[in-house]
């Protein structure tokens, strides 16, 4: 298979987080609800690292992003979603998150750097050394 079949089903295969249904909390004791329902992960092989550009994955996002709008304009509660990106170095993943609005706050405790766009996060998660798993030392 060439890398460009490899990379198209490789999002064809996360199609499915796009239209994946949300998890809607309608109080403040529903994060943690929201916050294990509404998290996706998504990792990447060392070779197909190789062919998928940040392009790629922002027209990914933007889809998701799409989806979700759509959610929670047809949903029967009065607040909006919150949606939030992170590379997790250590799993080598993007991993997102979408929680109610009415937090108003996300759920964790350590400082948070806003960026400008995704891009900074989806580059960060590219040129990661670790796709195919972090280094055992001594074994």
């Amino acid at each position: 298979m060439t890398n460009q079949m490899n990379k198209e089903y490789y999002f064809k295969n996360l199609e499915a987080i796009i239209t994946d249904i949300i998890f809607f909390g309608n109080s403040e004791q529903d994060l943690n609800e929201e916050t294990i329902n509404n998290m996706w992960r998504i990792s990447l092989d060392l070779e197909l690292v190789k062919t998928i550009k940040v392009g790629d994955y922002r027209e990914f996002f933007l889809k998701v992003i799409q989806n979700r709008q759509e959610q929670v304009f047809r949903s029967p509660w009065n607040h909006g979603m919150i949606f939030y990106l992170w590379f997790d170095p250590l799993a080598c993943q993007l991993r997102f998150n979408l929680i109610s609005a009415l937090h108003g706050r996300l759920p964790f405790q350590c400082n948070l750097e806003f960026v400008e766009n995704m891009d900074e996060i989806i580059i960060d998660f590219l040129n990661s050394p670790f796709h195919n798993g972090l280094p055992l030392q001594g074994y």
